[in-house]
């Protein structure tokens, strides 16, 4: 998979935001790719994958932790965002790069990341549940996920209340999967959840 675009696959209700929003200075300046990176534990040699990467904000932090023996697959909807990472990256062996939405990743082995980013992203996606299904699908036992969203939601016109993350809702989505919550603090603007992919008895 190094190196290389996977296929494309269409989701049309997940929300998308527009590049310059993604790496913007403001972003960096309130809250820099460590805040995700520090409790996700990042390490040389882990597979990650970015789950709604967008334009790469923290692509080139992950890239620094997981050293020259490691791999990074970016994920987004949009093409001009991941255009718009690979850009910035430049022309790095260790980055692959799907145009997909983050609850429809098929393209990604089975049990072959040890460590996924989930980053503002259920609060713009419809299958919620999809996204984490996703995510467990392709970690390895043990692997962990960190998943952000804000703290608040604003209905405004257009907008479908699905979008919408609640606490009723999480505990929806771990019971789905054989997930362990690792405690975690929250931060000013947003609901941080840590978890761990277990084993799951229930087949």
């Amino acid at each position: 998979m190094n190196g290389q675009r996977l296929a494309t696959v269409p989701y049309f209700e997940d929300r998308r935001c527009r590049p310059r929003f993604l790496v913007s200075p403001l972003r960096y300046w309130i809250a820099g790719p460590a805040r995700d990176l520090d409790p996700l534990d990042v390490r040389p040699g882990h597979a990650v994958a970015d789950l709604g990467a967008g334009a790469g904000f923290h692509a080139a932090e992950i890239l620094r932790r997981i050293g020259p023996q490691g791999r990074l697959a970016l994920v987004d909807l949009d093409p001009d965002n991941l255009a718009l990472a690979r850009a910035r990256l430049g022309n790095d062996a260790r980055v692959s790069t799907l145009v997909a939405s983050a609850a429809s990743v098929d393209a990604l082995s089975s049990g072959s990341f040890d460590r996924v980013l989930l980053s503002l992203v259920l609060c713009c996606l419809v299958d919620k549940e999809g996204v984490l299904d996703q995510a467990g699908r392709i970690l390895r036992p043990g692997g962990r996920a960190l998943i952000s969203y804000p703290k608040r939601w604003i209905r405004r016109r257009g907008r479908r209340a699905a979008y919408a993350m609640s606490p009723d809702r999480w505990k929806e989505l771990m019971e789905r999967g054989p997930w362990i919550e690792v405690p975690i603090a929250n931060s000013l603007w947003t609901i941080r959840h840590l978890v761990e992919k277990g084993s799951d008895d229930r087949a």
